[in-house]
């Protein structure tokens, strides 16, 4: 036991990378003050399958020590955290008048606020969640406003023991898994994934000086946080069109990562960083990942919900 605040986090059931990094964080901070209902199987060290998550299980699942929790409901919690609105509002609609203090977290790529989606049965009838609680989303853009509620913004975040200690030596250029086809076409990289292992993963982005990445259907990737937390510099595809509320924060070109818009803008931006230029990106970088830990994160959220 902590003697920190006491936490029902609920789970979604399935990985989902904002999810499961809160959970992450807010069980590293509380022990088993910190609460999944249902219990998330894959967070823990003793899953045997990991290889078979998505993202084949890297960088967040199967770290946290089984320790034994009471997941009986009958008591009293300091907050309630509903881990994906999306896939736990059956949960909401019956927990949420037994608890005062409830956070909600969303993070789909979709830019509509739940329950705004027609898959949703009787989606007209349902809560207006986002007018009760805080409401913590992932992909805010300014469309949001129309709603008038309480959103707030959020974003991934890494496992502190998942960053290198100080840079890295570098012996290549590239990753070799780069999500740009225009870059990778260019450098030779590949698309797909490129690796079944996450050691060998993380050993290519620690021995290459860039990191390419990009939005995909949502702007926040977990591949961000990876690039920054192994030592290489990220190079993010059109970062600048990105709306300001919307994840990942804390990324400014220049400072931290490369911001460039096609292939030749790239490589002239990259022909123009000198050594000392790029080790000053590179402190960015991993400055940047520290600062985005699932402890971070976690200790953000409960500071958010006075706790």
């Amino acid at each position: 036991m902590t003697g920190g605040p006491r936490v029902l986090f609920v789970s979604p059931k399935v990985e989902d990378y904002l999810a499961d990094s809160v959970f992450h964080g807010l069980r590293t901070l509380l022990g088993d003050d910190c609460v999944d209902y249902p219990k998330a199987e894959y967070m823990y060290d003793s899953f045997p399958r990991k290889g078979e998550l998505y993202g084949n299980g890297f960088t967040m699942y199967g770290l946290l020590p089984d320790i034994e929790v009471d997941r009986s409901l009958d008591r009293d919690f300091d907050l309630v955290v509903f881990g994906d609105i999306w896939r736990t509002y059956r949960e909401y609609l019956e927990l949420e008048p037994r608890f005062p203090n409830v956070a909600v977290i969303d993070g789909h790529d979709r830019l509509e606020l739940f329950p705004y989606m027609r898959q949703i049965p009787r989606w007209w009838r349902m809560p207006r969640v986002y007018k009760r609680h805080p409401y913590f989303k992932r992909e805010l853009t300014r469309w949001a406003r129309i709603f008038r509620g309480d959103i707030r913004p959020i974003s991934f975040a890494i496992p502190e023991e998942k960053i290198v200690a100080a840079p890295p030596p570098k012996r290549k250029e590239w990753g070799s898994h780069i999500v740009d086809r225009e870059v990778a076409a260019a450098v030779g990289g590949q698309t797909s994934y490129a690796f079944s292992d996450e050691a060998e993963y993380y050993a290519d982005l620690q021995a290459s000086r860039w990191g390419v990445t990009a939005k995909r259907a949502g702007w926040d990737a977990l591949r961000h946080y990876e690039i920054a937390a192994n030592g290489a510099v990220l190079c993010f595809r059109d970062l600048d069109r990105k709306p300001a509320t919307c994840a990942p924060h804390g990324l400014a070109a220049g400072v931290n990562c490369v911001v460039y818009s096609d292939w030749d803008d790239l490589r002239r931006k990259l022909d123009a960083v000198g050594d000392d230029e790029y080790a000053r990106l590179q402190r960015g970088a991993l400055d940047w990942a520290r600062a985005s830990t699932t402890r971070r994160r976690a200790e953000q959220l409960l500071g958010e919900m006075g706790l």
